[in-house]
């Protein structure tokens, strides 16, 4: 039987209109008497609803690894092949390492919010499913590429410079990839030798930059990662697909293998700069950070613009260890946030860099009072070293005595162990102290530390040498010079520079000071936000200065960190023993790769053909750092080793890049329509994906099948 819509309609009113002249008895439920709910309930139907919800027919651990430099251990459940849901597993006491060390329960529980959702992200609308290319792109790779260069009407036509509103093709792998191919030879053998320099011209870059590009039109390929340690074959890979493009360079150029050019390599870490830039000051570390349940041991945690309790959630609970063992936790932040409700204080502070001046406070409170141990500071830091005060330059043995030799410190752990070059030892020289014993200038090496320095090294006051050519000089120790420099930051001064009350300032060098006479470790911890500022070297460098007085470095609990380099390519870095490390991966020659199953990779199997830029000249509009002088005309401030090339291809992988630029209108109009290609890589569709060429999937960690290398 059919009934017309308006019939439908008719009917449902009439029954409305019946129901309501019924009266509210025909709406109203029975009550259901139940005299002992414990005892008794009639309706049990939705138990059996809810627990299934948590049924599964088959569970597997994996990994999950996202940006937030932690890496969790979790339990996926399944039913009907499908994931439905992850848990924690309490299970990481079994990971171990070659030599029988195991973690401890105490690495338990792992895993947050990341973890638990993972499989919204693995079925979810924005999943990537398959590889794309952007129809505007296609059809001019279908043209034979022609150089966009010689053609700027073509860049309107295929809609380089109105990305964002094209639509996209979906095609196989093997398609994508010939596509790919035939564009990667093309942009090499379009921007290689005089040609390729008159286009780069036309196309507005800067001499410099064309230069810098040395003929090889493979060099204005950028390729880069973020976080490439989370996964170093497959993250770390789209390097050695980098350094591998030398083989293009040579097939398109002609040129002998020796003289054939990569890409170039983006730093992702200067993109973000999410790491301590004044860390390589103090101690040379490119990050130094701790292991995460080292934390534990610490009696005082001293936190500055870090908030390890939302923004590091599976290791908060190292937190509650310091508090149940009588540990006392700082807050130093502008606002009162999740770890000032956890603090015994809060030192609130201006917006900015203001507790640079908390922290050299600290340390003038410190010195003032005698606060420091003074042994621990002559062998372990640089305070005794001696400074000239006419030039403000380390005195160096060679000013007192031109026949000085640097000691030879081959067969020490300088070389042995850290691996120093002699040409690192030349340039790191040797240095001069204050021997308070005899009263005059003694030399010391690089290996004069800990117990092997003997010499009772002055810390205060100044002195007169003679210098070779019969001059006197001044010279004081570094910590002498500290001691001068931070006269003008009383309790007072800081306050009004950072609006950290003053006695909170003062009862924080009285807590450093005080746990570390009591023998227990103090740490410091910083945000990454922190490293993002112009002066963060400043503040990187603050942070160490109370730790130095305290001995408060190389102890289990103690320390600086900044909690962003956990998963710095240093961790897979190679040894005299071991072999070259990542870098027999990423670095392996192109032209001669190891083929054989059993053969041990050393140094002479790699040859680096891709070279290291920093993505933020790109960023800032395809620019060096000129500036048009009022005399002398424009000067260009970017250093040869820092020096750009211009930008004609994109391949990013593991990062919406795109979106994370600080000038994103400026790239839209100005830098992408000069640009060929655009390679986005990902698990979900991003911004990224919107303003590409070629949108390649991955799989996500919860899908991983094969071995996989990470740190975190």
């Amino acid at each position: 039987m059919t009934v017309s819509r308006r019939r439908f309609l008719q009917s449902v009113a009439g029954g409305a209109a019946a129901a309501w002249a019924a009266g509210p008895q025909a709406w109203a439920f029975e009550p259901v008497d139940v005299k002992n709910p414990l005892g008794s309930y009639p309706q049990r139907d939705w138990e059996r609803i809810y627990l299934d919800q948590y049924r599964y027919d088959g569970k597997f651990p994996w990994i999950c690894h996202p940006n937030d430099t932690h890496m969790c251990r979790m339990m996926a459940y399944t039913r009907n092949g499908v994931m439905i849901r992850a848990e924690q597993n309490y299970d990481h006491q079994r990971a171990g390492d070659l030599y029988g060390n195991h973690a401890t329960v105490a690495w338990n529980p792992r895993g947050c919010a990341n973890g638990f959702t993972m499989q919204r992200r693995v079925y979810g609308p924005y999943r990537l499913k398959g590889p794309v290319l952007r129809k505007g792109w296609k059809e001019w790779v279908d043209a034979g590429c022609p150089p966009l260069s010689d053609h700027p009407e073509l860049r309107t036509r295929y809609k380089f410079d109105d990305r964002g509103n094209d639509s996209f093709v979906r095609m196989n792998w093997d398609q994508v990839f010939e596509y790919m191919a035939k564009a990667l030879v093309a942009i090499a053998k379009t921007y290689s030798g005089p040609e390729g320099a008159e286009r780069l011209r036309r196309d507005g870059y800067e001499p410099q930059m064309v230069e810098h590009v040395q003929g090889a039109g493979t060099r204005t390929m950028k390729i880069g990662s973020n976080l490439p340690v989370h996964g170093v074959v497959g993250k770390f890979g789209i390097y050695r697909f980098a350094n591998m493009m030398a083989l293009v360079d040579h097939h398109v150029r002609g040129v002998p293998p020796e003289k054939a050019r990569g890409t170039r390599e983006w730093n992702e870490y200067t993109w973000r700069g999410d790491q301590a830039p004044g860390h390589p000051f103090v101690h040379g570390l490119q990050t130094s950070d701790m292991d995460f349940n080292d934390l534990r041991f610490s009696k005082l945690v001293i936190q500055i613009g870090k908030n390890l309790i939302e923004n590091k959630r599976p290791e908060s609970h190292w937190l509650n260890e310091v508090m149940e063992r009588g540990g006392k936790i700082v807050d130093i932040a502008p606002e009162y946030n999740a770890p000032a409700t956890k603090a015994n204080y809060w030192i609130s502070v201006r917006p900015g860099l203001s507790d640079i001046s908390v922290l050299l406070g600290v340390t003038k409170l410190m010195m003032d009072r005698g606060w420091y141990l003074e042994d621990f500071c002559r062998r372990f830091t640089d305070f005794p070293l001696l400074v000239r005060t006419d030039t403000l330059k380390r005195l160096r043995p060679q000013d007192i005595d031109p026949n000085y030799k640097l000691r030879d410190l081959r067969g020490k752990p300088s070389y042995t162990i850290q691996g120093l070059t002699d040409e690192q030892r030349e340039k790191i020289g040797d240095f001069c102290v204050w021997d308070t014993s005899k009263n005059q200038v003694a030399f010391v090496s690089r290996e004069d530390v800990g117990k092997h320095m003997n010499i009772p090294a002055a810390l205060k006051g100044t002195y007169r040498v003679r210098l070779a050519d019969g001059q006197e000089v001044e010279v004081l120790p570094i910590f002498e010079m500290y001691h001068r420099h931070l006269a003008d930051y009383d309790l007072e001064t800081v306050e009004e520079i950072s609006g950290a009350p003053a006695h909170l300032v003062e009862r924080l060098a009285r807590d450093i000071w005080e746990t570390t006479q009591a023998g227990h470790p103090v740490s410091i911890h910083i945000g990454e936000g922190i490293n993002h500022y112009f002066h963060a070297t400043l503040h990187n460098r603050a942070v160490y200065l109370p730790l130095m007085l305290t001995g408060n470095i190389g102890r289990h609990g103690a320390g600086g960190y900044t909690w962003a380099g956990n998963y710095k390519g240093a961790l897979f870095q190679g040894s005299h023993w071991s072999g070259p490390g990542v870098g027999s991966y990423v670095a392996e020659d192109p032209f001669h790769p190891v083929l054989e199953e059993n053969v041990r990779i050393t140094k002479k199997h790699l040859r680096k053909t891709a070279d290291v830029e920093d993505p933020s000249y790109w960023a800032s509009g395809e620019r060096t750092l000129t500036v048009d002088l009022p005399k002398g005309g424009p000067r260009c401030f970017t250093g040869k080793t820092h020096l750009p090339t211009p930008t004609k291809m994109i391949w990013y992988n593991n990062a919406n890049f795109i979106n994370q630029a600080k000038w994103i209108y400026n790239l839209i109009v100005n830098v992408f329509p000069k640009m060929d290609m655009i390679v986005d890589q990902q698990i979900e569709w991003t911004g990224s994906a919107e303003f590409s060429d070629v949108v390649l999937p991955v799989n996500s960690w919860v899908e991983f099948e094969d071995w996989e290398m990470a740190a975190a």
